[in-house]
């Protein structure tokens, strides 16, 4: 690997570790599991990688890289074929322009929420592992739990409450 193939790889690989948060929570916008948001991030990081050398030092890195992941989104949409929702060109869009508007709010909350999980007690700690790292749904956490359905989806909505609480105390009453 010559000298400029290192340079470009290692300022690739900077832009990317400061954008990645607003890439991913751009992705997981538009698809409704983490697994599934995590493997579009991955597939995206590796589409952008293979254009970086198209990337201009004019540009903003991170637009380019959410018209990259709208495409990885599409692309997922279709080849799963899972999903009976149908984004049009000018939803995508609008949706790209009120994440790209609220990227600095985002990493604050994001932040916030980090802080806040960690003060929840061991039980909604795995509610929330369970329903947003691993995907389950309120059936399968509550048969995990043993637990009725309806009884998970009043405890997941306390969670919410608590979480969104603590959100508003640590951001100062800012929610987005």
């Amino acid at each position: 690997m010559g000298k400029e193939d290192s340079e470009n790889q290692e300022r690739f690989i900077r832009l990317l570790m400061l954008n990645d948060k607003s890439i991913y929570a751009y992705i997981l916008s538009l698809v409704s599991n983490a697994n599934d948001a995590d493997d579009i991030m991955q597939e995206t990081s590796a589409v952008m990688w293979r254009k970086f050398s198209e990337f201009n030092t004019n540009m903003d890195f991170v637009p380019w890289a959410i018209t990259i992941a709208r495409y990885q989104v599409l692309s997922f949409y279709k080849q799963k074929k899972r999903s009976k929702i149908v984004y049009s060109d000018d939803l995508m869009d609008s949706i790209k322009a009120e994440v790209e508007k609220k990227l600095p709010e985002m990493d604050d909350h994001l932040y916030a929420l980090k802080k806040c999980i960690k003060r929840l007690n061991h039980v909604d700690q795995i509610l929330v592992k369970l329903r947003y790292d691993k995907g389950y749904t309120l059936e399968n956490i509550g048969a995990h739990l043993s637990k009725s359905t309806r009884a998970t989806f009043y405890a997941m909505s306390r969670v919410h409450q608590v979480l969104t609480q603590c959100i508003k105390r640590t951001l100062g009453g800012k929610v987005l």
